[in-house]
């Protein structure tokens, strides 16, 4: 294995994304690469956002690295992060957790309710990138989404017909594509999605 020494060194590697040697690296200090990807959902740097959230997921398809323990605490630690009372801005998180859900189905049952809540009860209600963020997840993971909690789906045909933010809307409208269900202006996608889906 390549010996990586240090912080600039973990990111040259990332940057230019070097899979493999990030994967050589987590089989021996996966903590390490976890935090260094952690750090990274939490970018100003688009780019270095997504890459993160892309590992991740590349991470989650290898159960020899994040086993089920592992990924488990690592999933509750993004939770806590959605939550206000963390003090964190937690950008990026609602996007790795849905590329880690696509990974490991397995996790689905006990986390969808939590995400999908997060759009739909006041009390967890979030808005903004994080509300973003939330839609690209469900995306991300796809029909299956309908089955664990059927009733953001009218949520999310709402936000993709007519959330205020443009970028947003358009989010939603991909996300319910992904759930299998076309957004056509003008028809009411929730019925034909219940009709189809549910």
């Amino acid at each position: 294995m390549r010996r990586v020494t240090g912080e600039d060194e973990l990111a040259r590697m990332f940057r230019g994304d070097d899979v493999d040697v990030l994967l050589e690296l987590a089989r021996h200090r996966p903590g390490r690469v976890v935090r260094f990807l952690t750090g990274r959902l939490y970018a100003a740097d688009q780019d270095e956002k997504w890459r993160a959230v892309g590992m991740f997921g590349v991470l989650a398809g290898q159960p020899g690295l994040l086993t089920d323990g592992k990924l488990h605490d690592l999933l509750q630690r993004f939770l806590w992060a959605l939550n206000d009372e963390s003090g964190t801005v937690p950008f990026g998180v609602p996007e790795a957790i849905g590329e880690i859900l696509a990974a490991r189905p397995e996790h689905r049952a006990s986390l969808l309710p939590i995400l999908c809540a997060m759009l739909t009860n006041a009390e967890t209600f979030q808005t903004g990138p994080v509300e973003r963020g939330l839609y690209w997840a469900l995306g991300r993971i796809g029909p299956d989404v309908c089955h664990h909690c059927p009733a953001v789906l009218a949520v999310v045909a709402a936000a993709a017909r007519s959330h205020p933010d443009a970028e947003t809307r358009a989010t939603a409208a991909a996300a319910f594509a992904h759930l299998g269900v076309p957004v056509t202006p003008g028809v009411d996608t929730h019925r034909k999605a219940k009709e189809e889906m549910c």
